[in-house]
């Protein structure tokens, strides 16, 4: 009897540890849940999240292209429209010339996903306000994408036949961030060079979000190529030219402000990062970041996103000035953050609630640590803290609310990867996800613990704006080898 007991009680240590291991240690995760999966399903919620944002939702000041402008669009992407791929403009398309702040993303008739008119969200539910953090984090979305649909190896060149919608979405993207970016600079600056939000009050933390947009515009479309690319389809000198004048403007405004706390400290360092990439002439900005980045590392603050905020802008203060100093307390700031987080159940010990842009921050903070504190860090335990994280507050929270089937939202080429790539297994399909019709496949804004489960659980799933492209940048730069969210400073 003791015997059988010794072997039940074995048996049941072992079956735990085999729970524990699951996931990347989370209890009850997935097994066979990797570094890998969670990198490529976060390249697909990035484009799920954008593409139901700015082609489909209508959550915002909608705008149409001339059909010439459209005509030239699918030219320069196809140069043989004989050859079986071409682009084509898709039924009930919305685009935005401004992006609302919030909205609520549940359909209000049945799916058809060939239709974009079908998956529009009812304006009843729009915030009606445009915010610089808003604005600055769907421009960035969208020229990040842009660069990602103009991947030769991936997505093709002109002359190729395959990939020719994709092209076309990719120039759809640049076309979308030039005309937002020009409402800002147009509509919402003010005569001092701050972006005020259409109800006329000031956003501070996208401030910085907005000089960061204005700085990569400016960049990409003045270059002559893009990486992994032999073309720039996107060169425009006369438009980097008016946006990296408007970075300067909103430069110069920021140049009395005091940032307030890590988050905020930490965007501007972020910012002046991007600003000091695209516009290397101005000597000032360097200066400028070291001295943000030194408050920055005496900041207060013991939240696991507090922690996070601190240690993205920490890692881009030590690769922009080469400071030993920064690298240092970047490491601090990581084993902080890691000594906190509870693999088990994968949470952090004194954190039971996210915003979407808490996690952005959290997962965009982990993924620098892994590309760029690599020598320095256990990178077994960092792969597996991104991972562990990921799977707990992305997938099992319901985060990410819906996932569309695999022969939606892709092109015949893209569809022969594993089947973890593209969604999490638990995810239902959008006209599944809630309410009479169902919810896009878009991030909701809050989770919070679930004791009684064991698991994070959507709070609020509405849609913010800036959080969920704040994620969404953060989620494609998992592949900076493709599109790098670190910007290379000379």
């Amino acid at each position: 009897m003791k015997m059988r007991r010794l072997m039940l009680a074995t048996t049941l240590i072992l079956s735990l540890a085999a729970s524990a291991l699951a996931g990347g240690g989370l209890m009850d995760g997935r097994a066979d849940f990797k570094a890998v999966d969670a990198e490529e399903e976060g390249y697909w919620y990035s484009r799920y999240n954008l593409g139901n944002l700015v082609m489909r939702s209508g959550l915002g000041l909608r705008f149409k292209p001339p059909k010439a402008a459209v005509m030239a669009m699918m030219k320069a992407v196809d140069a043989n429209p004989n050859d079986g791929d071409s682009p084509a403009v898709r039924q009930g398309i919305v685009l935005l010339r401004a992006v609302y702040k919030s909205g609520d993303p549940h359909y209000t008739g049945k799916l058809d996903p060939k239709d974009f008119g079908t998956q529009h969200w009812d304006p009843a539910g729009f915030e009606k306000v445009v915010t610089a953090s808003a604005s600055g984090w769907t421009i960035m979305k969208e020229a990040e994408w842009a660069k990602q649909f103009h991947v030769d190896e991936h997505f093709g060149t002109p002359s190729s036949d395959f990939g020719a919608q994709w092209r076309f979405v990719g120039m759809i993207m640049n076309a979308s961030a030039k005309v937002q970016a020009g409402y800002a600079a147009s509509r919402l600056m003010n005569e001092e060079g701050l972006v005020l939000s259409s109800d006329g009050s000031v956003d501070w933390l996208g401030q910085w979000v907005m000089l960061e947009s204005f700085s990569n515009l400016s960049a990409y479309l003045g270059g002559e190529t893009l990486p992994h690319s032999s073309s720039n389809r996107y060169y425009d000198p006369g438009a980097a030219k008016a946006f990296g004048e408007a970075a300067d403007r909103l430069y110069s405004a920021l140049t009395h402000r005091q940032p307030q706390g890590p988050r905020e400290l930490s965007q501007a360092v972020q910012a002046l990062t991007w600003y000091i990439a695209a516009r290397p002439q101005k000597d000032s900005a360097k200066g400028r970041l070291r001295s943000i980045a030194l408050q920055l590392s005496n900041a207060g603050g013991d939240s696991a996103v507090q922690r996070a905020y601190r240690l993205r802008g920490l890692i881009e203060a030590w690769r922009v000035s080469k400071d030993d100093f920064f690298r240092r307390v970047a490491l601090r700031s990581y084993a902080k953050l890691l000594d906190d987080y509870n693999f088990a159940h994968g949470m952090f010990r004194h954190d039971n609630s996210h915003s979407i842009d808490d996690v952005a921050a959290i997962m965009g903070a982990i993924n620098a640590s892994r590309i760029f504190l690599k020598n320095d860090i256990e990178q077994t335990k960092v792969e597996q803290f991104f991972t562990n994280f990921y799977e707990s507050a992305v997938n099992r929270s319901g985060l990410q609310q819906s996932a569309p089937p695999l022969a939606v939202a892709k092109g015949e080429f893209e569809q022969h990867e594993p089947a973890l790539y593209y969604a999490y297994p638990d995810l239902p399909k959008p006209p599944m996800a809630g309410g009479r019709y169902g919810i896009a496949p878009v991030f909701a804004s809050r989770i919070v613990w679930d004791a009684a489960k064991n698991r994070f659980r959507v709070a609020d799933d509405r849609f913010d704006s800036a959080g969920a492209m704040h994620a969404s940048n953060e989620f494609i730069w998992f592949h900076n080898d493709e599109v790098n969210g670190f910007p290379v400073v000379r």
